[in-house]
C-alpha cells in the first residue's frame, strides 16, 4: 500500500498556514513553458514565498503611502516605481497616467515605419 505526500499530516499541516490556494499557485506555474515538473516541496515554498513577497510588498506600500489603515492602488504603484529591487513590476502595476497624458506621450513617440520589419522572418 503507498501513501501519498499530500495526505501525510505533515501536508495538512503545510497546508493550514497558507492563505494562497497552492492549485492557484501551480496552476500559474505550469502556465510557463519551462516547467515541467512540480514537488509538493517546491510547491508549497514557491507559494510561501509569493505570499511573503505581498505582505513585504504591501507593508512598504502602506508604510510609504501615509495612511495608517488603507492601501491604494497610488501607493502600490509609487512603490514600484521608485524602489529598484521592485523594477520588474513596473509593467504590472504602472503609474496612473490621465488618458490627456498618454495622448501627449503617444505625440512624443515617433511614428513606427511600415518598412522596418528587418528582424522578422
Amino acid at each position: 500500500m503507498t501513501t501519498s505526500n499530500t495526505n501525510s499530516p505533515s501536508a495538512s499541516v503545510a497546508r493550514k498556514d497558507l492563505s494562497l490556494p497552492m492549485t492557484r499557485v501551480r496552476t500559474i506555474m505550469k502556465s510557463s513553458p519551462d516547467i515541467d515538473n512540480i514537488s509538493q516541496e517546491s510547491l508549497y515554498l514557491i507559494t510561501k514565498a509569493t505570499e511573503y513577497f505581498i505582505i513585504y510588498l504591501t507593508k512598504l506600500s502602506q508604510k510609504n503611502g501615509g495612511k495608517e489603515n488603507s492601501l491604494d492602488y497610488e501607493d502600490l504603484s509609487q512603490v514600484v516605481q521608485r524602489k529598484a529591487a521592485l523594477e520588474f513590476l513596473q509593467d504590472i502595476i504602472p503609474k496612473k497616467i490621465k488618458f490627456s497624458e498618454y495622448l501627449e506621450l503617444l505625440k512624443k513617440e515617433p511614428p513606427v515605419q511600415e518598412g522596418d520589419d528587418d528582424d522578422v522572418l
